[in-house]
């Protein structure tokens, strides 16, 4: 990239116009931050600008900021000392949601602005995930807004808990669900072969190259690159990913031709990368580039109402003969899950196999996860809803019949609907 840039990127089609968040990350003014959520705005020291900034270094008007839907164009106002993104100098640029641009001693992060408050689906099962406890309605609602955006996405989230099938729900509600979907593992593949598999390599690049071979990058082409515990990804690989994120183009090892790819980064780790690019452990504006819009997935002890429906389709695929006891719905619902989802499955998998006793000797036996209070509170709420469900179920819906047969004022069935997040 030559230093004095006129132009980068290239048109696409935006989609819908969304609000964007105009944030400080680095210079006198961190933490300032502006949303704006329609046409263009200006960035300056200026009292009319939209985020105003008091770095000397910036100019009345330096920058404006004009929205695209899932990208901006951003345009340098001949401003005293420029505004520069990776280093080289424009003077107008279009760039994706969650790009950094420097003015000044500044540096600015745009990133997409959700709403605080979002709303919360009324499906309990979507693109393959499944719950009907709030956390995960919330979440169903964000994937809905994010999904048919082209925006990069950080899944973070405790090990085991569905940040891979998250993942692959955004692909599938996506406009580019008819093209790949390509997981990278960064914590898997051997330090001294990442760059190869990432970017590809040609023949004779190194020993053992002995024909051309693709890269993550191309082989996600027209889809969606899945980069799972990007927390593992070597410092000295960043600035190259984060190179390709920014123009799409990169080049495999050994070779001297520039290559391009069309494709979505959808990120996930469970640490905590701002934390870690706080601490010069990540890089800071490769954070902001992945973590555009970011999603997080909650653990499986935040959502135990969601423990007894996971387990019936956990058995149903492990082509269970008979369905689980109530006794064993219990005692799983009861659990901790220090390992949430992953961990869940393969106790019913044992169970299917082995039955209970055997399989679950720390669940179902004398090793108590909890006090006598939360176990006795969490038994009888799956015990609810399973009661619940089953009474609608018989009467279709039906709540002053359902009411009659259970023995209970119709105003309390309803409460009591509305807390297991039933429908009425």
């Amino acid at each position: 990239m030559s230093d004095e840039t006129a132009s980068l990127g290239h048109s696409l089609t935006h989609g819908r116009i969304q609000p964007v968040r105009l944030l400080v990350v680095e210079g006198p003014d961190r933490g300032n931050e502006a949303v704006i959520d329609t046409g263009t705005a200006m960035v300056g020291s200026h009292e009319d600008c939209a985020l105003r900034l008091t770095d000397p270094a910036v100019s009345r008007r330096h920058l404006a900021i004009e929205l695209l839907g899932s990208r901006v164009r951003v345009k340098d106002l001949n401003s005293k000392n420029g505004s520069r993104y990776l280093g080289s100098r424009f003077e107008a640029i279009e760039l994706a949601l969650g790009s950094t641009v420097d003015l000044g001693t500044t540096r600015l992060a745009i990133i997409p602005a959700l709403q605080a408050k979002g709303p919360v689906s009324d499906v309990s099962e979507l693109a393959g995930l499944l719950g009907r406890s709030l956390p995960m309605r919330k979440l169903f609602a964000q994937i809905l807004q994010v999904a048919p955006t082209d925006a990069s996405v950080l899944v973070t989230g405790e090990t085991g808990s569905g940040k891979e099938g998250v993942a692959r729900a955004l692909h599938s509600l996506s406009a580019r669900s008819t093209g790949p979907f390509r997981v990278f593992d960064c914590a898997v593949v051997a330090r001294d072969l990442v760059q190869s598999a990432l970017f590809g390599h040609v023949k004779g690049a190194f020993t053992g190259a002995v024909k051309d071979t693709t890269g993550a990058l191309e082989d996600a082409h027209g889809g969606v690159l899945f980069l799972d515990e990007l927390a593992e990804l070597p410092m000295e690989l960043q600035p190259a990913l984060l190179r390709a994120l920014e123009t799409k183009s990169f080049q495999r090892v050994g070779d001297t031709r520039l290559r391009t790819s069309d494709f979505r980064i959808v990120a996930a780790t469970h640490h905590d990368l701002a934390a870690k690019s706080q601490q010069g452990r990540f890089r800071l504006d490769l954070y902001y580039r992945v973590a555009a819009l970011t999603l997080e997935v909650p653990p499986l002890r935040a959502r135990p109402e969601d423990i007894a429906l996971l387990a019936h389709r956990f058995a149903a695929e492990a082509n269970a003969k008979t369905l689980l006891s109530p006794s064993t719905l219990a005692a799983l619902s009861a659990w901790r899950w220090p390992g949430n989802v992953r961990e869940l499955k393969n106790a019913v998998e044992r169970i299917v196999a082995l039955g209970p006793e055997a399989a679950l000797p720390g669940v179902l036996t004398q090793e108590a996860p909890l006090d006598f209070h939360e176990t006795r509170t969490q038994a009888i709420r799956a015990f609810e809803r399973s009661y619940l469900e089953a009474l609608l179920e018989r009467h279709h819906g039906n709540a002053s019949a359902a009411a009659r047969e259970a023995g209970i004022a119709r105003s309390y069935l309803y409460k009591m609907l509305e807390e297991h997040g039933l429908k009425r």
